[in-house]
């Protein structure tokens, strides 16, 4: 495992109380063996008045993004029958950033294997959420640890879009809402070059520039198939789920903010 440890707890996948290995979230050979990176508290980041040019201070870390979720049995498991069909999808993901700026594309990815993909990203939602997430949604873990389970719950949706990650989203379970709309929206998402994904619970996302991929369950495991699709490419400049602000709207909406809440101290100073 090399220096990463073994810890005590509750496998994320299988639910044994037992040794926990390191799962590399996205997998090792998927560009994620040296990462270096930033680990920031989330209450430090949000006490930050901007989070362009105010980036709080963390620590430094390096080898691999990754959690103690899974038990050594496992994490062979889902490298024994996953990671090589993902790491297809990832490459064709990573040539698509390659070739040039874009907002969206349209292209075609030839021969992967649906089934054993969408099983993969399950596993790392399940590897950055907390136990209790297996606990809430164990149709998940089933999905994942029966190789040719092709049923998953409607409840259950998974979008994704291409990203330059330009800060990593590793964002457990929430709940999103909507002021405006009062929509409440359920969800987790990931984003790590050169795919972000969302899971979805009870809740669909109509928005054009998310590609829903949950149909990837309808295949057996080892059908092979070539998709035609359009991916966007969206940034992730804050850590917030659902959020796709390009540099100037985010700062703007920043300073905007800024300057409201300076009008608000300004004013509970001058009543005292």
């Amino acid at each position: 495992m090399g220096r990463h440890k073994m810890t005590k707890g509750i496998c994320h996948l299988c639910g044994k109380n037992t040794n926990l290995s390191f799962e590399h979230v996205p997998p090792k050979v998927a560009f994620n063996k040296n990462t270096k990176y930033v680990s920031v508290e989330f209450e430090d980041y949000i006490k930050s008045r901007n989070l362009l040019k105010d980036i709080p201070k963390g620590k430094t870390k390096q080898g691999g993004i990754g959690y103690n979720s899974f038990c050594e049995n496992c994490n062979n498991f889902l490298g024994a029958n996953y990671v090589n069909p993902y790491m297809k999808w990832v490459n064709a993901g990573i040539k698509l950033l390659a070739d040039t700026e874009f907002a969206a594309c349209y292209f075609k990815i030839n021969e992967i294997q649906p089934l054993p993909i969408l099983k993969q990203i399950v596993s790392m939602f399940l590897a950055i959420n907390d136990n209790l997430f297996l606990d809430s949604f164990p149709e998940l873990s089933e999905f994942v640890l029966n190789k040719k389970q092709n049923k998953l719950p409607e409840k259950f949706q998974i979008y994704t879009y291409l990203t330059r990650a330009e800060r990593l989203r590793y964002m457990h379970y929430n709940v999103y809402g909507n002021l405006k709309t009062n929509n409440i929206i359920q969800c987790s998402e990931l984003a790590y070059p050169p795919f972000g994904y969302i899971l979805t619970f009870d809740s669909h996302l109509n928005r054009s520039y998310l590609r829903n991929i949950t149909s990837f369950k309808d295949y057996n495991l080892n059908d092979f198939q070539s998709f035609k699709m359009t991916l966007a490419q969206l940034p992730t400049y804050t850590i917030f789920p659902l959020d796709y602000r390009g540099k100037e709207k985010l700062n703007n909406n920043i300073e905007e903010a800024n300057a409201l809440m300076d009008k608000i101290e300004k004013y509970k100073k001058m009543e005292c």
